[in-house]
This record gives structure tokens, C-alpha cells and sequence, in this order.
């Protein structure tokens, strides 16, 4: 009996292992796809579902890269990034927070294609199931945070593999509010653009509010 018990075992880790570098394989992949545009134009839906109180809401975004530099706009709020300082625009009031970037930072919002494009140290990865959303087959993979004080039970990323591109990106917060960031229309064939588009400029604002967190 201990003889079978060890060869299940053993099968088991294997198929375990096996998997781990299937998901390994399948993000350097993309990592290293995404990481080769010198600038790169997407736009995205974002769905806020709260289970608890059973409301969602939908917003529509757009993202331009160039490098670590990035600009990010809904309707209500501007987003820039130079790589080293970042810019939050609260249109409704007129203010605009001005902080540090964390490069490290997992946040679509602080840093949208740093996720996928980084080192993924913080995360353990398992590969879940292919799926078909919208006629299309997808690679779903979970991204389970080694630090349990983060806000979100783990985050779910959808892969066109065929196109080498992240089709979605779920978070799964554990206080029942769900994010999830579906990019729509994307391009790398753009002209490209001059470092100052990735710089917000208070003094261009009347009244403006600007609340300054860098050290």
C-alpha cells in the first residue's frame, strides 16, 4: 500500500510541476510580447460588481505606453505617469494628487502593464481552465497574492494566446467588490508620441486643488 500511495504521489507533484512551467511558459511569453512594444494604445471597460449589495457600474477607459511611461483616462479621472512621478486628476474636483511611483506596484491603475510585463515574485501562479468568452479561446490563469494583508483574494488574468495579449484582468476583493478590466480595441502600430504627453500640467488649470504626497 505505501509502494501505490508513493507512485500517486509522485504523479501528482509531477503533474503539478508540469503545469507550474506550462504557466511559467505562457506568461514569459507574453511578458516578454508586451515588453517589446515601444509604445502600445488600448481601450478598456471596467466592472465594478458588489456582491453584497448586488449593484454593478460600467466605465470605459483609455491607455497610451511608452515604456514605463503611461497616460490613463476615464471620464471622470486623468492619470500620468513619466516612470518616476505620477499624477492623479479628480475632474469633478478639480484636484490633482501628485505621489511617487511604485514601480512594484500590482494596480492597473498604477501601473497597467507592469503586471503582466514584471517578475510576478509576489504571486503564486496556477493555471485554471481554457475558456471561450466573445467566440474566443482564452488561457485563465490565477494569481494568488504571497503577502494575505492585500485587499484582494487573487487576481484572474484571461490570455489570448493566439494573439499574444491580456484579454481581461479580475480582481477579487475580499470584501466582496469585484474589479474587472476588459481591454477592447489595442494597437502598436502608432506614431510615437513625445514624453511631455505623459506629464500633467497643474498651471494649465484654473482653481486647481494640487496635493503633493512625494517626500
Amino acid at each position: 500500500m505505501k509502494k501505490y500511495l508513493f507512485i500517486l504521489t509522485s504523479i501528482v507533484v509531477s503533474l503539478q510541476l508540469s503545469a507550474q512551467d506550462d504557466v511559467n511558459e505562457i506568461l514569459d511569453r507574453l511578458s516578454k510580447k508586451m515588453a517589446s512594444y515601444k509604445c502600445f494604445y488600448f481601450e478598456y471597460t471596467i466592472k465594478t460588481e458588489d456582491i453584497q449589495l448586488k449593484t454593478s457600474e460600467l466605465q470605459y477607459g483609455k491607455v497610451l505606453t511608452k515604456g514605463k511611461k503611461f497616460r490613463l483616462s476615464t471620464k471622470d479621472v486623468y492619470l500620468y505617469s513619466n516612470g518616476e512621478t505620477q499624477w492623479q486628476y479628480l475632474k469633478p474636483e478639480n484636484e490633482v494628487v501628485i505621489s511617487t511611483v511604485d514601480a512594484n506596484s500590482d494596480d492597473f491603475f498604477i501601473n497597467p502593464i507592469g503586471f503582466i510585463t514584471g517578475d510576478r515574485k509576489n504571486f503564486k501562479q496556477r493555471l485554471k481552465n481554457e475558456v471561450i468568452e466573445d467566440g474566443i479561446n482564452l488561457t485563465e490563469i490565477d494569481f494568488y497574492p504571497r503577502d494575505l494583508k492585500t485587499p484582494y483574494a487573487y487576481i484572474r488574468v484571461r490570455i489570448n494566446e493566439k494573439k499574444q495579449m491580456p484579454y481581461s484582468i479580475k480582481y477579487v476583493g475580499k470584501d466582496g467588490v469585484h474589479y474587472t478590466i476588459k481591454i477592447n480595441n489595442s494597437s502598436t502600430d502608432i506614431e510615437m508620441p513625445d514624453d511631455s504627453e505623459f506629464v500633467f500640467e497643474p498651471s494649465k488649470y484654473q482653481n486647481i486643488t494640487v496635493v503633493d504626497l512625494r517626500e
